[in-house]
């Protein structure tokens, strides 16, 4: 358990950075404060000349100055992320504060502030010699200009979360490094086979929760390692990103010479399981999908009525779908070099995905063409990309589904549009010739 977290401290390069600008900032702080002579350029001006005292005293009025500066500009980016937060999701809130630009500055704040408070502690303990050039003073007073200047520019950026493209951008972003650059990436060091099922017998161990909380990520290599080590086969059957409680049976072990498997290496094993209290988006891309999804349910509720809004996040949506795709969806089954399944961890497929994107904006577009012919788009991109029979089968009854939706309305001169559109994506699943522009655009033409 210690040695995940700590990976996952050293995978975070921020803390790292900032770690090193604080001893950066001590450092040269120690050692400025004790030059007292000024060898500087003229053309770059004297340094600040005074003693010990009055050098102190101008260190702490600015370090006091930077902290009244940054306290007013964290109570004015707050109000700007909760507001986003409430009109489009709660969710929100931590991607805003791992992407806030406001995150950019604070390593030159805390460079400068860890430069004052060394250069003060320095101060008080070496000999005056009264009044003396301090070049510590003068860099003091650059580096809190330049933290306050870079502060000003992140603020005025911050404000590009009020736009919805910046907020479904992140979130579009989150998800492909959670698919791609990180779930594909692990996956690919694995031997993988999809079609070779892991059958426990009926007598098979329970492997417990350890806590109560979410199932964040699972350390597939590890958990491989530890099942052959022992000489045991595991079946996870609980996906990432869901809620379990302590003691809740997250899957099964079974030894490979039968009898019952020892107490300590089911431990091993559920450590392997990173249990969190809220869930994390790293390895969760349905999490961000739920975000796109409450982003399009929240525009299309009756007090806010902006179907573009929700078109918008379809948009992101359908590149989502799109990208999921193309990655091994379904169960995820580690095979010995016997082609026999070692480890097996359940995971959502394309039609699993599919679901949880259309659902809940079908059900608040009250037929709105606008959010349905979004809806027919993304039904066309998985049905023309899923490799798998039945997340076809699961395109072609959304569009029944949307044509259910229409043809029950008493007002069809409405879906005209939508109509031929849904003529088109027909055509499309039964295999008609189509050119790739066509195949791609939703505002195709009756013929």
């Amino acid at each position: 358990m210690f040695i995940r977290r700590l990976r996952r401290f050293l995978r975070e390069p921020y803390w790292l950075i900032l770690g090193g600008i604080i001893a950066v900032g001590v450092v040269s702080g120690i050692a400025l404060a004790r030059v007292q002579t000024d060898a500087a350029w003229g053309v770059l001006g004297h340094a600040w000349p005074g003693d010990l005292d009055d050098t102190r005293g101008a260190l702490g009025t600015l370090l006091g100055l930077q902290i009244t500066v940054l306290t007013i500009v964290l109570s004015l980016n707050t109000p700007v992320i909760q507001s986003a937060a409430n009109q489009y999701s709660p969710r929100l809130v931590p991607i805003y504060l791992k992407n806030a630009p406001l995150r950019r500055a604070l390593p030159f704040f805390a460079l400068s502030s860890s430069f004052i408070l060394a250069a003060i502690r320095e101060l008080g303990i070496i000999e005056d010699h009264g009044v003396r050039p301090r070049p510590v003073l003068s860099v003091a007073i650059f580096l809190v200009l330049v933290a306050l200047c870079l502060l000003i520019l992140f603020l005025v950026r911050t404000f590009r979360f009020l736009r919805v493209e910046r907020v479904l951008g992140l979130v579009q972003e989150l998800i492909v490094s959670a698919t791609e650059r990180r779930i594909q990436a692990r996956l690919k060091q694995l031997p993988l086979d999809p079609t070779v099922a892991l059958r426990l017998p009926a007598d098979a161990t329970s492997l417990l929760a350890a806590t109560s909380g979410y199932l964040a990520d699972v350390d597939l290599q590890d958990l491989t390692r530890l099942a052959r080590q022992w000489g045991v086969r595991v079946r996870i059957c609980i996906t990432v990103g869901e809620y379990i409680d302590q003691e809740d049976v997250i899957g099964w072990v079974v030894a490979e010479g039968g009898g019952p498997v020892a107490a300590h290496v089911l431990h091993e094993l559920a450590d392997t399981l990173s249990i969190q209290p809220a869930r994390e988006p790293d390895c969760d891309p349905a999490l961000g999908l739920r975000i796109l999804v409450d982003v399009a349910n929240r525009a299309l509720s009756s007090s806010a009525n902006d179907p573009y809004t929700a078109r918008q996040a379809l948009h992101q949506i359908r590149s989502v779908m799109r990208r999921l795709a193309g990655l091994p969806l379904g169960d995820w089954n580690v095979v010995d070099p016997d082609g026999r399944a070692r480890v097996s961890l359940v995971a959502l497929r394309l039609r699993d995905y599919l679901f949880l994107a259309v659902d809940g904006p079908l059900h608040y577009a009250g037929g709105d063409p606008e959010v349905l012919e979004e809806v027919l788009q993304i039904a066309l991109t998985v049905g023309l990309l899923a490799r798998d029979a039945q997340d076809r089968a699961a395109a072609h009854a959304l569009l029944a589904r949307v044509l259910a939706d229409v043809q029950g309305s008493p007002e069809k001169d409405r879906f005209h549009r939508l109509l031929a559109q849904a003529e088109r994506v027909r055509a499309s699943f039964q295999g008609e010739r189509r050119t790739r522009v066509e195949r791609g655009r939703a505002d195709w033409l009756p013929d």
